[in-house]
């Protein structure tokens, strides 16, 4: 799925919260991969258009999945200058992106299947 994000989306606030929504599962996306530390968190957030975030905008989002327990953090040194702290994905973080991916992409290709011309829902219940 490729989520088209346009500049002038900035004020919408629709598009706002879908964002906010989707930054956690983003940044536990990186970290699942590998360690990963704030400004290089940043970094590949940026080269996505639709998840370009200000410097200094994810250590709060990085502190919620700390706190829930979906991430740890340490200290490590760095060649090029001070410490860096690192944010790596816990095994209850593995599990909430997991199930958060499968309920996103349920209610993705829900939308779709509703959004599709001529196709009527079976409303069983």
């Amino acid at each position: 799925m490729l989520i088209i994000y346009n500049k002038n989306m900035k004020n919408d606030t629709w598009i706002i919260q879908l964002r906010k929504g989707v930054f956690e599962l983003a940044i536990l996306s990186l970290i699942n991969i590998r360690p990963m530390y704030g400004y290089e968190i940043t970094s590949a957030l940026n080269n996505i258009p639709a998840f370009e975030i200000a410097n200094g905008s994810i250590y709060p989002i990085l502190k919620r999945l700390t706190k829930n327990n979906w991430a740890i953090s340490f200290w490590e040194d760095s060649i090029d200058g001070p410490k860096r702290k690192y944010y790596q994905i816990t095994k209850e973080g593995s599990k909430v992106l997991k199930e958060r991916m499968e309920e996103y992409k349920q209610v993705y290709d829900a939308l779709m299947l509703l959004g599709k011309e001529g196709k009527q829902v079976d409303n069983k219940g």
